[in-house]
């Protein structure tokens, strides 16, 4: 069955001890939208697999991620955004809140083919570590045969801003509540590409009752 514009929505909370393998086959058509969010809220090891084949002219793609890990959970992106025909856009922005032990890996490709040329796509990965201990492994890539596109691509790694946090409280937070905020802002880039009022509320409660 063909649809020309497609929301995705996949929400990972099985719960710390499981373990999780799934992957996601998308194939485009002319002029078709497709946008996905994964968030994962748990699981003892979970790997997600996104390979987006962009076949004809005029296509939009949109992944997006956020993922949240503590404990000793394991949590592992691989994405994929095939450009085979000119003209498409593709947008990839994924972020990770990490804490304790948990350990985490990005790997995203941008595949341009020689015909696909005026090409745009970006990728991002973005982390926060909570702590010493997390850890996260990430490699944005870029293979291109085109000559005229527009491509970027690029990753992040860090802790939640010192000086925010000290703002924060001089302005009346308390520790834990300056934390979640912040928490909450970064996270919110990603949260917001969620056009289901429900579901959103659902993640928005998730991230207010984990960072309490």
């Amino acid at each position: 069955m063909r649809m020309r514009n497609v929301d995705y929505y996949m929400i990972e909370n099985e719960g710390a001890a499981t373990t999780s393998i799934n992957a996601t086959y998308v194939s485009q058509a002319r002029h078709s939208n497709f946008s996905m969010v994964t968030i994962t809220k748990s699981g003892q090891l979970v790997r997600n697999n996104l390979h987006v084949a962009i076949n004809d002219v005029g296509c939009e793609t949109n992944m997006y991620g956020i993922y949240f890990t503590d404990g000793n959970q394991h949590v592992d992106n691989q994405t994929y955004a095939d450009h085979r025909q000119p003209n498409c856009n593709s947008n990839e922005l994924y972020k990770g809140v990490m804490a304790d032990r948990s350990t985490g890996v990005f790997n995203g490709k941008i595949m341009v083919h020689q015909a696909a040329q005026q090409t745009n796509a970006f990728q991002s990965n973005q982390n926060i570590l909570l702590g010493n201990r997390a850890t996260i492994n990430t490699k944005p890539e870029l293979e291109i045969y085109a000559d005229d596109v527009k491509c970027s691509h690029g990753c992040t790694i860090g802790q939640l801003d010192e000086e925010a946090m000290f703002y924060l409280q001089s302005r009346g937070l308390g520790k834990e509540a300056a934390h979640k905020l912040l928490v909450q802002a970064f996270a919110s880039d990603v949260i917001e590409k969620i056009k289901i009022e429900s579901v959103r509320k659902e993640v928005e409660t998730f991230i207010e009752s984990k960072f309490i």
